[in-house]
């Protein structure tokens, strides 16, 4: 090997170690920011979330037949790919209807922290007492279902 070479890839090597330090540091200066629910290529719901608002009755009396049908496969884990991604559309449907069943204040509310940001919407909706049954299902429906209630909820206003 020439000197050229050798000076060549250590820069590259060098090059390559503090790109790969700078996009830590960055990440980790990201922190702050309001996060949404990471991107996959597989949208679903875990067996353990479906069989949370399976046995939530407030959320089972929201969900329509075919929603609780994909559901059960999920928590089966049986679940085909549309079934898995049907899930996470029933359960975002039947928070938005338990949501809007409570209306009033918590409705309201609801949609205002949706018109803000992603990070006030969640936080509002953390900020629900425990035992509220709107809180108890946000909690049961896992990342996912959380924003595409925001979303929709975003989409309306």
């Amino acid at each position: 090997m020439t000197r050229n070479t050798l000076r060549l890839a250590a820069v590259s090597a060098v090059a390559a170690v503090s790109i790969g330090a700078g996009a830590s540091l960055a990440q980790a200066s990201e922190t702050t920011a309001p996060a949404r629910p990471a991107a996959s290529s597989q949208v679903t719901l875990t067996a353990a979330q479906a069989r949370a608002l399976l046995a939530d009755p407030a959320v089972s009396a929201e969900l329509k037949a075919q929603d609780t049908t994909s559901l059960r496969a999920v928590a089966a884990g049986t679940a085909t790919d549309v079934q898995a991604r049907g899930a996470v559309g029933g359960a975002a449907k039947a928070l938005f209807n338990l949501l809007k069943k409570h209306g009033g204040k918590i409705y309201s509310g609801a949609v205002k922290a949706a018109k803000a940001n992603w990070g006030k919407f969640r936080s509002y909706m953390d900020g629900l007492p425990w035992y509220h049954p709107v809180r108890i299902a946000w909690v049961a429906a896992g990342a996912e279902a959380q924003y595409q209630l925001y979303t929709y909820i975003r989409s309306l206003v």
